[in-house]
C-alpha cells in the first residue's frame, strides 16, 4: 500500500491552528460581518453545508431554504443586515 506523503506546509498549518481553540479560530475568521463579501461567504458556506447532508429530501430542503432566505433579504441594509448575518452565522 502507498504511504502518506508528508506536506510540510500543511503540517505547519495544522500545528499552528491546533494551538488555538476551534471556536476562537472560527469567530476570528468571521468577525468582519459588515464587509461586502460577508453575505456571499455566508451563502456559500450554508450551501456547502447543505450539500453535505446525506438524505436527498433534507439536503434539497436546506438548499431551497438558503436560497429563499437570501432572496427575501436581498435588499436588507444597515444594522438589520448585520443582525441577520450574525444569525445566519450561528446556524452554521
Amino acid at each position: 500500500p502507498p504511504t502518506a506523503v508528508h506536506h510540510p506546509i500543511r503540517s505547519f498549518h495544522n500545528k499552528a491552528q491546533s494551538s488555538i481553540p476551534y471556536s476562537r479560530r472560527f469567530n476570528q475568521a468571521n468577525t468582519s460581518m459588515s464587509s461586502p463579501q460577508a453575505p456571499i461567504s455566508l451563502f456559500r458556506s450554508l450551501l456547502r453545508e447543505a450539500n453535505k447532508v446525506d438524505n436527498y429530501n433534507f439536503r434539497h430542503y436546506a438548499i431551497r431554504r438558503t436560497r429563499a432566505g437570501f432572496a427575501a433579504n436581498r435588499e436588507m441594509t444597515g444594522n438589520e443586515a448585520v443582525v441577520a448575518l450574525n444569525e445566519g452565522q450561528e446556524q452554521l
